[in-house]
């Protein structure tokens, strides 16, 4: 079993080298802070003036293999503000929102004059209705809705910075670092139902910052270092009632956060691991080697984790401010075998025709010798007959998959005789039997059958009728037995249990 460990361990090891970092183009010339797919393409908003070599003020889109410009923005706050629908990628631009269609960029108020005091840069859609949230103090409090003419109060808005809008369970989530939402002690964390504001819990101790839904569940991602009174590092999540703890413990805040190949992702300031993790279990584990300066933001597109910030190295390689993170499709464990039935002696083998490339493999054939391997293609030889199960797991850098066939092989004692000439035979269900045995014969006629013990002794015999035909093996012990038509033609090994 140590043995067997060790190749498992030495397997995995090396598929997660199979796991890759890569610059995105020449990167940028100073901090990515938002990353949002929209139209097919990949949009990137920070402070950088040029991106990819080419002149880009603080919004630019990455098409795949290029970066293009969009059109210049007024602030570079902008970054913390990128939300896509169907139609239109929004764009908290400084004390405004603006809109881009995939053409062209516009103001939502219709002027060039602001609408709030200060940077607009969480935008959501709820219930058709699009609200935005940020620093701004006036003309409403950190969180607005906008009607298609102006912009409306949600009764007297938060008392600090609103960072984070999403809808959820029909209720639009806000947080940021405000306590009262509304009348309400909320503590960072809040609902809107379109009326009134509700708690969830007793809320965080501080700055909510990102949000993610990993397998139905809302998590959160801060500064905060307890959780509904109880301690939580940075990382918490909704289990309906109250916000408990996730992972463990990270020596910073966590700024971004996404889902990839249904793995939750978190990167920020920390550096244990190196500003970018993902959980494993309740664990936090590094992504490759990391980051060298804080991630700020995360996105998949085209199957690819994209991550940005201030960074300039990632895994070890130059990426700067942007980067992406690779991982291979999960491969599918998928084997075939060079034949079904084998006689008690001989060998069979078994070929791993998994897709998706397969980095490590464990093979388990109980009965077999051997009864593991790892190799792609193994002879197994059986010296009991039976009917054996076959298991083959397989695992690359994007996960694991097995797959087990209960009867992947019937090992017979064969006694060498040729097959019928007119090709008349017959099938026996279940083997091994318990009790009854079905028997379907092929041929036109009746024809007797005798059943015979393994060293030859004849114990019954029966009359096949063309068709299905149920045989009454009750009170025989378990074993080998075999079935065999009276012309000596047709023979079937028979297992009892």
């Amino acid at each position: 079993m140590r043995i067997l460990s060790f190749l498992w361990l030495v397997g995995c090891t090396a598929y997660l080298h199979a796991q890759t970092w890569q610059p995105v183009g020449t990167g940028a010339s100073s901090s990515v802070y938002a990353l949002e797919v929209f139209n097919g393409e990949l949009y990137a908003g920070g402070v950088f003036t040029e991106i990819g070599g080419i002149n880009a003020s603080y919004l630019a889109r990455w098409n795949g293999s290029a970066w293009g410009p969009v059109a210049n923005l007024i602030s570079f706050m902008a970054a913390d503000g990128l939300h896509a629908n169907d139609t239109a990628l929004f764009i908290g631009d400084g004390g405004r929102v603006r809109y881009w269609n995939g053409t062209g960029l516009f103001n939502l108020t219709g002027n060039n004059s602001s609408s709030f005091n200060s940077t607009a840069y969480a935008i959501t859609h709820y219930q058709d209705t699009l609200y935005c949230g940020g620093f701004f103090s006036s003309p409403f409090a950190r969180v607005a809705k906008w009607n298609g003419t102006n912009y409306e109060s949600l009764t007297s808005g938060c008392n600090a910075q609103v960072g984070v809008l999403t809808p959820f369970e029909d209720q639009l989530f806000v947080a940021g670092n405000f306590q009262l939402a509304g009348d309400s002690l909320v503590n960072r964390t809040a609902l809107w139902n379109g009326q009134e504001w509700n708690r969830m819990g007793a809320g965080v101790n501080d700055d909510v910052f990102v949000h993610c839904f990993f397998q139905d569940t809302l998590y959160i991602g801060g500064r905060f270092t307890m959780a509904n009174g109880q301690p939580a590092s940075r990382v918490a999540k909704w289990n309906g009632s109250q916000w408990v703890r996730v992972g463990g413990t990270l020596n910073n805040y966590v700024t971004g956060m996404a889902v990839y190949h249904d793995q939750l992702y978190i990167g920020g300031d920390f550096t244990n691991p190196s500003r970018i993790a993902r959980l494993e279990g309740n664990s936090w584990v590094p992504v490759g080697t990391g980051c060298n300066d804080r991630v700020i933001t995360m996105d998949v597109y085209n199957d690819t984790l994209f991550v940005g910030g201030e960074f300039t190295m990632a895994g070890g390689i130059a990426a700067s401010r942007i980067a992406k993170w690779h991982l291979p499709a999960r491969p599918v464990a998928t084997f075939d075998a060079q034949n079904t039935t084998t006689c008690v002696g001989e060998c069979n083998t078994f070929t791993d025709l998994s897709p998706n490339g397969v980095a490590s493999r464990l093979w388990q054939f109980p009965g077999g010798t051997p009864a593991t391997s790892t190799d792609s293609v193994v002879t197994v030889c059986y010296t009991e007959p039976g009917t054996y199960a076959v298991t083959l797991t397989v695992s690359n850098a994007g996960g694991t998959d097995a797959s087990t066939d209960e009867s992947a092989l019937l090992v017979e004692v064969c006694t060498g005789m040729d097959a019928q000439e007119d090709g008349t035979s017959f099938r026996i269900w279940p083997n091994p039997a318990q009790g009854m045995l079905g028997v379907e014969w092929d041929g036109q006629a009746p024809i007797r059958a005798t059943l015979f013990s393994s060293i030859g002794r004849s114990l019954n015999t029966f009359l096949l009728q063309p068709g299905s035909n149920a045989l009454d093996l009750h009170g025989l012990p378990a074993g080998s037995y075999i079935l065999r038509t009276d012309d000596r033609k047709t023979q079937r090994v028979v297992l009892m249990r």
